[in-house]
């Protein structure tokens, strides 16, 4: 097996790429779960309920679309359950 120097490895590390190398991107951040205030908002834009017993006694439907929705967004499950008061096993089914 043989091996570079130091120098060698730092020259190929350090080198400047040309424009016909792909690489891949990062992931932007953004794209991570929503925070607990993010998703209290959405839930209260959408149905206008502030806490979670004002969420359950919405209709089913409109519970429905806004879980899938949230799921969508990359809300947990144990995020979706803490704060609408619905089970996790529910929200997942869903």
């Amino acid at each position: 097996m043989n091996r570079i120097s130091y120098n060698e490895l730092n020259d190929l590390v350090n080198a400047l790429l040309s424009d016909d190398v792909a690489c891949l991107d990062m992931e932007d951040a953004s794209k991570g779960r929503p925070s607990d205030d993010q998703v209290m908002l959405l839930i209260k834009e959408k149905t206008g309920a502030t806490n979670s017993s004002a969420f359950q006694q919405l209709p089913d439907e409109m519970k429905k679309s806004v879980l899938i929705e949230l799921k969508g967004r990359r809300a947990s499950l144990r995020q979706l359950e803490r704060l609408t008061g619905i089970g996790k096993s529910m929200i997942y089914r869903m």
